[in-house]
């Protein structure tokens, strides 16, 4: 049984990492309120629209957080190699606003600050990801279900310090080796939707408002 499971989750990851990444967004703690302690992922994923009705709320440093395999907090600069030059944190505050993003192939959008750099987008059309040098990172990306194969997928690692989850949708938040994740799926449509982001530390007070928003505009 053991040696089926590792092929199965082997399996999995592989079907993943096959064309765009795509991450997926729940509706979280209020589609509005970033976590303190969250981090992004950066690279095309999926995000998804629906809201958990009866979602689970946990808060816990344990290595496990619910059945299943455990899964921590993609860095999302390990995809694509792009180079987006220094770290400049300050641009969040020279380049204040933002630009509307629609993506066509799963009609969704969702407000991109101007102090982001999108990066090229991936060959199938699943999203974009968009990058402050290599100091935060935000993607956001769309992504067909398939039934045992491809659904939520939120960290459930030791590194998460907030999660919920239902049926339809999950949201993750946690910090390691100095970056801060943030990730929230949902699935909607027959599609995961994803939005994550991740950034340094020090930037938490300038990013949380910054996620509160992109995720308030965030819809498909």
């Amino acid at each position: 049984m053991k040696s089926r499971g590792l092929a199965l989750v082997v399996f999995v990851v592989a079907c993943r990492e096959t064309g765009a990444t795509a991450d997926a967004a729940i509706a979280a703690p209020s589609a509005s309120a970033p976590s303190a302690d969250s981090a992004p992922s950066a690279s095309p994923s999926a995000p998804s629209a629906t809201t958990a009705t009866t979602a689970r709320v946990h808060t816990t440093s344990t290595t496990t957080l619910d059945a299943g395999p455990v899964r921590d907090f993609e860095d999302q600069f390990a995809f694509g190699g792009f180079d987006a030059g220094a770290g400049d944190a300050s641009r969040l505050a020279t380049r204040p606003g933002y630009e509307p993003y629609a993506n066509g192939r799963y009609s969704f959008g969702l407000d991109v600050p101007r102090a982001f750099d999108a990066m090229p987008d991936p060959e199938n059309g699943d999203g974009r990801q968009w990058r402050i040098d290599h100091v935060a990172a935000m993607t956001a990306s769309g992504m067909h279900v398939i039934e045992g194969v491809v659904g939520l997928s939120c960290a459930s690692s030791p590194h998460v310090t907030a999660h919920t989850e239902s049926k339809s949708s999950c949201w993750a938040t946690g910090k390691r080796s100095g970056w801060i994740f943030w990730e929230r799926q949902v699935i909607a449509h027959d599609v995961v939707y994803s939005l994550r982001f991740q950034y340094v530390e020090s930037m938490k007070s300038a990013m949380d408002p910054v996620v509160t928003h992109v995720n308030k505009s965030w819809s498909f």
